[in-house]
């Protein structure tokens, strides 16, 4: 997977993710949404099969609401999958 900045910009901020379908960007913008610098987060993809996503950011600070999403979408990861394992008997 790849990621390809766009635009960048004070208040925006553009990333193409090479070799997502919907997964990666759809989890990133959810959790932009829980950042209230965050005035816009969205993700368009031009065609379901073809084509990489396109995270659009505006707000504040886009690259540190992107950092957090990340850092936050990585946490609650940690935590589902000790949950997960707990759940499953420790296997």
């Amino acid at each position: 997977m790849d990621v390809n900045v766009k635009k960048s910009g004070k208040d925006t901020l553009n990333v193409e993710i090479v070799g997502d379908t919907h997964t990666l960007s759809n989890l990133l913008r959810d959790e932009l949404w829980n950042d209230s610098a965050v005035s816009f987060a969205a993700y368009e993809k031009k065609h379901p099969y073809l084509g990489n996503p396109m995270l659009v950011i505006k707000g504040k600070d886009p690259m540190k609401s992107l950092k957090g999403a990340i850092k936050r979408s990585q946490d609650n990861i940690s935590v589902f999958e000790k949950q997960f394992v707990k759940a499953c008997g420790g296997k």
